[in-house]
């Protein structure tokens, strides 16, 4: 189909309707880059959570075209999801004394263990965090649990609420790809330990694939779906690919990415860098709003981001990006924010 024929089929059988929001249309990709389907070279640093590997990488195109994954069925168990979950529970800190299961998404293992949380207080109220305006969030005796994203400042407050009133802390990773913030898993970077990890697709490299770890064997599920085979062999061949170097090679490249992108500035917007790793986002202090036409600008120059708030910009490139990507997207960022700084 031509671009126009995408666009409008898109919008008119596309979940948002007509208001959508002018999306890419992938064509080829490798590493960082993207392809749309027009021909247009776009550097993809929006997509960095869910596809920490970028695109075509050659070990995980070998996984994709090797044979005998059979298709998952109840009661039915592929070995590669054994060996994943005894390798997730060797991953997350505390210990191996933990229960593993794989789902089909990030939402879905977030949906089972906020399932787990009912089954186990006996209760049905669930909190997220993220909602929450206070500076100490408070926890009621009717919640089950509260689902707190890993960079959240009150996350230590929020587990100390939830054990005073015998609620579960669920860690929502499923947007954050391992290794992107330079641990295996964010939450590493604090001392607190949640009673659920929840993690989504950029453990296997972008395709659908999600999974909850617990902090205690004693928590268990009543019944488990079958799980993905395919994803939990990209799964394990993505750590395998961490722990061999580019958890290491990821650290290096947000430690220069820190150095460039930490000099931008702008007297119209006053940009902040936020995060860890390579898990940012770009904060306008001032022009509220602006983020929208901001990534816009961006995609018009080369650089893919996407909208976190309307002053909020996220900056999520891969692992497998290089310096001279980091240096062409700080080149584009100076360029957009010179621009918003000439219609002062």
């Amino acid at each position: 189909m031509k671009n126009d024929d995408l666009r409008q089929s898109y919008r008119r059988y596309g979940p948002m309707g007509s208001d959508a929001p002018e999306p890419v249309f992938a064509g080829r990709g490798e590493g960082a880059w993207l392809e749309d389907a027009t021909g247009g070279k776009l550097l993809d640093f929006a997509s960095g959570g869910t596809a920490p590997l970028g695109r075509n990488h050659p070990d995980i195109a070998k996984v994709l075209n090797q044979a005998g994954h059979a298709p998952a069925s109840d009661g039915v168990v592929a070995p590669t999801e054994v060996a994943l979950m005894r390798k997730l529970a060797e991953l997350v800190p505390g210990g191996m004394n933990r229960r593993v299961l794989v789902c089909e998404s990030g939402r879905e293992a977030l949906a089972r263990a906020i399932e787990l949380a009912r089954a186990e207080t006996n209760r049905s109220c669930v909190s997220y965090l993220s909602n929450s305006a206070d500076e100490k969030p408070a926890v009621g005796k009717d919640i089950a649990a509260v689902v707190a994203h890993p960079f959240d400042g009150r996350i230590k407050q929020a587990r100390q609420a939830c054990d005073a009133v015998g609620a579960l802390l669920i860690d929502d990773e499923a947007g954050i790809g391992p290794g992107t913030a330079g641990r295996m898993l964010a939450i590493e970077l604090s001392d607190v330990r949640p009673d659920i990890y929840v993690l989504g697709r950029g453990w296997a490299a972008g395709f659908p694939f999600g999974a909850c770890v617990t902090r205690s064997s004693t928590l268990r599920w009543k019944c488990a779906n079958a799980g993905n085979p395919i994803g939990c062999a990209l799964a394990l061949e993505t750590v395998r690919l961490l722990e061999a170097g580019l958890l290491e090679q990821g650290r290096k490249l947000a430690a220069y990415l820190e150095k460039r992108f930490g000099a931008l500035s702008s007297p119209k917007l006053e940009p902040e860098l936020w995060g860890a790793g390579l898990v940012r986002s770009i904060v306008f202090r001032k022009g509220r709003g602006v983020a929208e036409g901001f990534v816009q600008k961006c995609r018009e120059l080369g650089l893919l981001l996407h909208v976190l708030s309307v002053d909020t910009v996220a900056l999520r490139p891969p692992l497998v990006a290089q310096e001279k990507d980091i240096d062409f997207a700080a080149e584009v960022l100076g360029k957009a924010l010179a621009g918003f700084d000439k219609k002062a």
